[in-house]
Formats: C-alpha cells, sequence, structure tokens
C-alpha cells in the first residue's frame, strides 16, 4: 500500500431505514461485487471501518413526522465521531452511504473535527432534502440531512405538529457536534436539484443557496461551473462534496430509491466529482443511495462503482 492510500479511509454505512424504499444498505456490497468483476481490488487496497444499523428493525416507526428517528440517531452519532476522529489524524475520508439521511452525520462530524472553521459544502443531488420533521409531507428523514446540520426547522412554512419524543431526538439530530448549528446554509451549494417543494425552495431564497440546474451546468460546463463554486465557497476553510447518485439521469442509473428524470448525465457526473475532488479544500467526498434492487442490470453498479475508482484516483494523484 503506498502511503498516499493511508491518507484514505473508506467509511462504509449500511442503513437505509430513512429512506423510502429499503435497499440503499445493499449498494456497498452491490460495489464491491463489482469492484472483484472488474478485478480491481479497490476494497482490498485501502483501509476501511463499517457501520451498521444494529436495530433489526422491522415495523412500523412510532414517529409520523420524524420516521425511525430513534434508530437513525445513533448511526448518524457513529458515523459523526467517525469523521471527527478519521479528520482529526489528518486522513481524508470517503463516505459510502446507504441513504442519505446519514450526510448529516459527516456534517456534525467535520464540525466536530474543525469547530472553528468554515465548512463549505458541495450538494449534488436530484433533492434538496431541507425539509425538517415540521415541513415533511412524508416523515422520511433521508429528505431532512441538510435541515440536521443547518439545525433549521423551518416553522415559517410548519405543517406539522411534533410529539415532545420526536422533539427531543430532532434536537439531538440538530446538535449532536455542538450547541450551533455544523452547517451555515449560505455555506451550501446545490448541484442537479431539480425535486424539491416549496417548503424547501422557501430556504433555498431565504438563504440565497446557488442551485445549479442541469441545464446550467450542461451550458456552462463543468470547468466554468466548478470554478463558479469554488469562487462562492472561497472563504470556506474546508469543503464537503456529497454525491447523491440520484443526481443522475436514471436513464443511466436507475438504481436509486426515489429517481427524478432530466439528470445529469453519466459523464457529466463522473466529470464534476473528479473536477471537484481536485480542489485541496475539498477535505471529504460521500456517495449515497446507490440501490441494486432496482438496477436495470448489474451494469448500473459497475458505473457507479467505476465513478468511486476514478474520484479515488483522481485524489491520490492530486492528494
Amino acid at each position: 500500500m503506498t502511503d498516499m492510500m493511508k491518507n484514505i479511509r473508506i467509511v462504509e454505512v449500511y442503513s437505509d431505514i430513512a429512506g423510502y424504499k429499503k435497499g440503499a444498505s445493499l449498494g456497498i456490497d452491490a460495489l464491491k461485487a463489482s469492484s472483484k468483476e472488474l478485478n480491481a481490488d479497490y476494497f482490498e487496497k485501502l483501509q476501511f471501518e463499517s457501520i451498521k444499523d444494529d436495530s433489526n428493525n422491522e415495523g412500523e416507526s412510532q414517529f409520523s413526522h420524524a420516521k425511525y428517528a430513534d434508530v437513525i440517531e445513533p448511526i448518524i452519532s457513529k458515523l459523526a465521531h467517525k469523521i471527527k476522529d478519521i479528520r482529526n489524524e489528518n486522513k481524508f475520508p470517503i463516505v459510502l452511504a446507504g441513504d442519505h439521511s446519514s450526510c448529516a452525520g459527516t456534517m456534525h462530524g467535520l464540525k466536530m473535527a474543525h469547530p472553528d472553521a468554515e465548512i463549505g459544502v458541495v450538494y449534488i443531488d436530484a433533492h434538496a432534502d431541507f425539509h425538517s420533521p415540521y415541513t415533511s409531507g412524508s416523515g422520511n428523514m433521508h429528505g431532512m440531512p441538510l435541515a440536521m446540520a443547518c439545525a433549521i426547522d423551518n416553522l415559517e412554512c410548519k405543517r406539522n405538529e411534533l410529539s415532545e419524543k420526536e422533539k427531543e431526538y430532532w434536537d439531538r439530530l440538530k446538535f449532536m457536534a455542538s450547541n450551533e448549528p455544523s452547517i451555515k446554509p449560505e455555506n451550501i451549494v446545490f448541484c442537479a436539484v431539480r425535486d424539491y417543494q416549496e417548503e424547501e425552495m422557501a430556504l433555498i431564497k431565504k438563504h440565497k443557496i446557488p442551485l445549479y440546474s442541469v441545464a446550467e451546468i450542461t451550458q456552462k460546463g463543468i470547468s466554468s461551473t466548478v470554478e463558479e463554486i469554488f469562487k462562492k465557497l472561497e472563504y470556506c476553510d474546508h469543503i464537503y462534496v456529497s454525491f447523491d447518485v440520484d443526481s443522475v439521469d436514471p436513464l443511466y442509473v436507475p438504481g436509486t430509491g426515489t429517481p427524478a428524470m432530466n439528470g445529469l448525465s453519466y459523464e457529466q457526473a463522473m466529470q464534476l466529482n473528479i473536477e471537484l475532488i481536485k480542489n485541496e479544500k475539498v477535505c471529504c467526498w460521500e456517495m449515497a443511495e446507490i440501490n441494486p434492487l432496482y438496477n436495470n442490470s448489474k451494469d448500473d453498479s459497475t458505473r457507479i462503482f467505476k465513478i468511486l475508482e476514478k474520484v479515488t484516483h483522481t485524489l491520490l494523484e492530486n492528494y
């Protein structure tokens, strides 16, 4: 193993309890199968750590508006502490996650490791993931990680009343790193977001969060888009990139729980992640919501694995 590889830690999060459809926890094993088929030995070369959902939760959630918050909270907490430890060792975490709720843990962990730093977030996703239990129509918490990390309730758009227990868990999920928000909403940049509700758009407008649509990314090109993103976040000390595979058009990658049409092409997704990872301020990269139960064929997981492999190679070259 090269010294460079020792600087990277893979963190696997085997959980899909916060998702609308189950199966995202199988994504990591699908990537491993693809790696084997391509003789890539990716998972043999790098050091990795795993976080599992130990709840054995089969039944309905006791909560309506923050579904399975009691199960999700320990997973997010474990991930946060793992990210903190990895960053404290000056290592680079690559997170392979099931449903996207876990990225709140990544952001809390970055705050724990860098308490006085400005942390930027590049969020590549079909969805804004900015609901809170007060505004969510479904109560599925994979639509809430940014609200968790930014500690935002969005009570101006409130539609739900929470039970005391729900409130308690929601507060824990918001203030896991400290008694203030882990991420400032104005430090977020959205890419490829196209499926959002008015409650989320109200926050995007309020905090003037840039949203690069697929059309805009196509028109500007990847290089110019990435240049603009880093210009916007130039005051940030560290930048975290979160890549939800549903940002890609289902034509190329149908294997995800909540597909949305008119997404990035496969090539755009590949290039966008590669260009972003080259920037020395990027301190963590995450990929989420790979759901092999919805693949057309195993080639879908192989395509996603190739993005992971290429991003890692680019990181090693630029580290």
